[in-house]
């Protein structure tokens, strides 16, 4: 009988297991090919989002700085626009708006411009598994002078001119600019052979700039229109309290005429309050620290009339005047760094100084270090009167005008005085 196996051989090949991995990466290799190729296309679709968000960044940018020179909303589109096109927007695969200000997120209504870029990003394998392309969508918000330039000159009037400054007229403010919340066209002239070197000059309402001399905007490339009015950080300054209880003091005086000699009270670090009706200043006086309240006074300056004082406030209400303050006069004054009056020069008392006018003529000398702080008052500089090179002073009144050959000069901040801040410069900031 036969015991031999049919098919020996077929038998040897189903026991074989040498080549089984070969079948199965066989059956998986399209699988594994496919997948690679996916998550290589994923790595593709978020590298084109970024060059789409980088793109949206940048047409914002050129948006918000076209919008700072010219403040034209289709002018500043088109930018936004082109600059896309130059990079990573494809118009035929999307679409790009520019919205100013914002209409979402966290800017909605601010002085901003927002760019949103909407676009099919091309698919390759993918399509094999999926139907619908891929949308994705990207959003940028530039701020517009996202940093703000202190002002050390501002006009509170809001209607009419605030700030003229006009004739031969020097002013040199550097580090800072000059401000007028007055609405009214034009809110900031400069006309004439006036010469401006400032940070920024800007308005409420219309700043209007023009004249032979040349005028130089170091954060402004432009002088700025229709900005948001400037918050008046003393507008709640207010003289001592109980100050009516404070005796009146005057003066002493010795000898008579142009040889008389004038010496006031000392503070010592407190308050002195003048009542007389007028003071004829003849001769240079040197205030001790503290402040002093010219009640109902006005402070004339003679011939040789110089006041000057460390740590000192001068502080004017109910009516109380300087007047006279021309050719050899001079003040210098610097402000206190502490306490109420910190950083406050001079104040004219809101509550009981009525709307008018204080002049500086001549060839005076004004050095102040620190604000001048006249809410109600029109400061007017004019003649020959020039302040002093090194002069740290805030200004802040009703309203300023520098005309004739005078001038006004600020190259640094008042110790201890609050911040003026103006409108936000032609920087521009990507917040968003």
């Amino acid at each position: 009988m036969n015991t031999h196996k049919p098919y020996p051989r077929l038998a040897e090949f189903r026991r074989d297991e040498a080549g089984a991995t070969s079948v199965v990466f066989a059956l998986a290799l399209p699988a594994l090919i496919g997948a690679c190729v996916l998550i290589t296309e994923v790595g593709f679709w978020r590298m084109k989002k970024a060059d789409l968000q980088a793109t949206a960044d940048m047409a914002a940018i050129a948006a918000a700085y076209e919008y700072t020179h010219a403040e034209n909303k289709p002018k500043s589109k088109v930018a936004a626009y082109a600059d896309a096109q130059d990079n990573a927007f494809d118009p035929t695969a999307g679409t790009l708006t520019t919205n100013i200000p914002p209409v979402s997120g966290n800017f909605t209504g601010h002085d901003a411009v927002q760019v949103t870029i909407e676009q099919e990003i091309p698919t390759f394998m993918s399509r094999v598994f999926m139907s619908d392309p891929i949308i994705t969508t990207v959003n940028a918000v530039a701020r517009l002078g996202g940093e703000s330039v202190k002002a050390c000159v501002l006009s509170l009037a809001e209607t009419g001119t605030g700030i003229a400054i006009g004739g031969s007229v020097s002013v040199s403010t550097i580090g800072c600019g000059l401000h007028a919340n007055s609405t009214a066209d034009p809110a900031l002239n400069i006309w004439g052979a006036a010469e401006l070197e400032a940070a920024c000059v800007s308005s409420s309402g219309e700043t209007t700039v023009s004249g032979s001399k040349p005028k130089t905007f170091t954060d402004c490339p432009l002088p700025l229109s229709n900005r948001a009015p400037v918050v008046d950080p003393f507008e709640n300054l207010d003289v001592p309290a109980d100050l009516d209880n404070e005796p009146c003091q005057s003066p002493s005086q010795t000898g008579n005429g142009n040889n008389s000699t004038m010496t006031f009270p000392d503070a010592g670090g407190g308050v002195v309050r003048i009542c007389d009706s007028e003071i004829d200043l003849r001769n240079p006086v040197d205030l001790e620290p503290g402040t002093y309240v010219f009640d109902g006074t006005d402070l004339q300056f003679g011939n040789g009339g110089y006041l000057s004082g460390e740590d000192v406030t001068l502080i004017f209400r109910n009516d109380a005047e300087i007047s006279s303050f021309n050719g050899n006069n001079g003040m210098d004054v610097s402000a206190p760094d502490s306490g109420d009056y910190a950083g406050v020069a001079i104040y004219a008392d809101r509550n009981t100084m009525t709307t008018t006018e204080w002049d500086f003529n001549g060839n005076a000398d004004l050095s102040i270090y620190g604000t001048i702080y006249a809410p109600t008052l029109n400061m007017r500089y004019a003649g020959g009167f020039g302040a002093n090179a090194t002069a740290c002073t805030q200004l802040v009144a009703n309203r300023v005008t520098f005309i004739g050959n005078s001038g006004f000069q600020n190259n640094c901040d008042p110790v201890g005085a609050a911040s003026i801040w103006g409108p936000g410069a032609s920087k521009v900031v990507l917040v968003e």
